[in-house]
């Protein structure tokens, strides 16, 4: 038995250490267990694995009471627990000896995230701005080595938390997707290929495809801009890199979503190394000086909640939906509602990177055909364009009969808070008129800045001088 497990054998005499997981489960089910309780899994000499189950005050005591050097503690990650944003990030250095600056890919990968778990927010305008709200948010644990970079990121003041782990890892996979098809997809001087569409499903596919082009892409598309602030295609390709084995891969480790994981603790080991995960100096938290060990212990657990009225994500079919049932204050409930699910949810299903079939079957609804039309004609590195596509597609969709879809967008070149939304399809509808024309199209304007729309009828005999402009809620 190691010395942790003898520690907890002390210190709490009643507790059960179990061989495995399940049989921990089995054995609580008698007992009532707080829903803020954390499974403990504790490393053994041979790499096997006991478990055991602490409220947070017995951890926070255990963790006094442990030397550093024998904490060798993973939190269990239930499958039905709501869980914080995670990630796994490393890369051994001698087999990515051409990345001569290991800031990028972490920070681009912080960028991202941020980007997705959250509403814009147009008080930040630099790129320092947006580093300092990133690390307001994010607590970076590091166990660097001079052999390998290794980061976790997790998510410790998060403005959304996911259902279950599950819902989690398929949300950060559809990321990925994203990440690589903005590579693929753009186009300059250095970079212009064309990649098979049915290559677009796979994400190692994508990567082996890339492959030829890693370097070019890192040192020549620095102005590369994408939809994500800051991001640029050359900070995406530093995502890429080789593992042990020379195969091309991801720094970001996805297996670590995978049902009842085990994710190291904060100032905790591995067995037999001295290398404890440690918060970050590069990726300092902006709250770490203020916080003792106990609460950067507390903002580590994935599990662990002390405030459950945050929104949820959730899967709801094959697409994402935050529940915001806890959130009764209608503006928070708006700015929820902007954050980047849609562009997400496009990534999830394969249909979605799929072109219209020429031999398009009958049964094909027309909805079908629209939705596949507007992946194709959208323009997503125009900004605030995915947070308000959803609003405009409902819109034009809600009469079966006039069924239009999106099929153009762009700024207004004098007044910048301008989205212009050109619909295609049987949608007409005119404001004037209180009916759809026969022959002409609208364009549905957003003022981002309002938030507020109107919709513009493009008929010659209508005149538009004058717009009406109404509140979205």
């Amino acid at each position: 038995m190691t010395s942790v497990q003898n520690l907890i054998k002390r210190l709490f005499p009643h507790k059960i250490i179990t061989h495995r997981l399940s049989d921990l489960h089995n054995q609580l089910l008698q007992q009532n267990i707080d829903k803020n309780d954390i499974f403990l899994s504790i490393e053994k000499e041979n790499k096997s694995r006991q478990f055991c189950c602490l409220s947070i005050e017995e951890l926070l005591r255990l963790f006094e009471c442990c030397p550093t050097t024998e904490r060798t503690l993973y939190e269990s990650i239930s499958i039905n627990k709501p869980v914080r944003t995670y990630i796994d990030f490393e890369y051994l250095i001698d087999k990515n000896l051409n990345i001569q600056n290991h800031y990028i890919g972490p920070m681009c990968c912080l960028k991202v995230l941020y980007y997705f778990l959250n509403a814009p927010d147009d008080t930040i305008n630099t790129v320092e701005s947006y580093i300092e709200n990133i690390l307001k948010q994010f607590l970076v644990l590091e166990a660097s080595t001079t052999e390998k970079i290794s980061y976790h990121f997790i998510n410790a003041n998060p403005s959304i938390l996911f259902e279950s782990i599950s819902s989690l890892g398929i949300f950060i996979k559809a990321i990925i997707r994203f990440l690589l098809l903005a590579i693929v997809q753009h186009k300059c001087a250095m970079f212009n290929m064309d990649i098979p569409i049915e290559q677009f499903n796979n994400a190692s596919n994508l990567t082996n495809q890339l492959v030829p082009f890693i370097h070019t892409l890192r040192n020549h598309c620095r102005q590369c801009n994408t939809s994500i602030p800051y991001v640029s295609i050359a900070d995406i390709a530093y995502l890429l890199v080789q593992n042990r084995g020379n195969e091309w891969t991801l720094a970001i480790d996805t297996n670590v979503h995978s049902n009842n994981q085990q994710f190291r603790l904060f100032n905790c080991v591995k067995y037999g190394k001295n290398n404890p995960l440690v918060p970050s100096t590069t990726f300092p938290f902006h709250y770490q000086l203020e916080y003792s060990s106990h609460n950067l212990l507390k903002k580590s657990l994935i599990t662990y909640m002390e405030d459950d009225h945050i929104p949820k994500v959730y899967l709801n079919g094959d697409k994402f939906d935050i529940n915001l049932s806890s959130i009764s204050n209608r503006i928070a409930t708006f700015s929820y509602n902007l954050i980047n699910i849609n562009l997400i949810n496009q990534h999830i299903k394969p249909l979605t990177f799929s072109k219209p079939s020429t031999n398009a079957s009958k049964s094909h609804t027309p909805q079908n055909l629209i939705h596949l039309n507007k992946i194709n004609h959208l323009n997503s590195s125009v900004k605030d364009i995915q947070l308000f596509l959803n609003f405009v597609e409902n819109i034009v969709t809600s009469e079966p009969s006039y069924q239009g879809y999106v099929h153009t967008c762009v700024r207004g070149i004098y007044n910048k808070d301008l989205l212009f939304f050109n619909i295609a399809g049987n949608y007409r509808y005119c404001p004037k008129k209180k009916g759809h024309h026969k022959r002409n199209t609208v364009a549905i304007m957003i003022n981002t800045k309002n938030y507020t729309y109107s919709i513009r009828c493009k008929d010659i005999e209508c005149n538009n001088a004058i717009l009406s402009w109404k509140k979205i809620n």
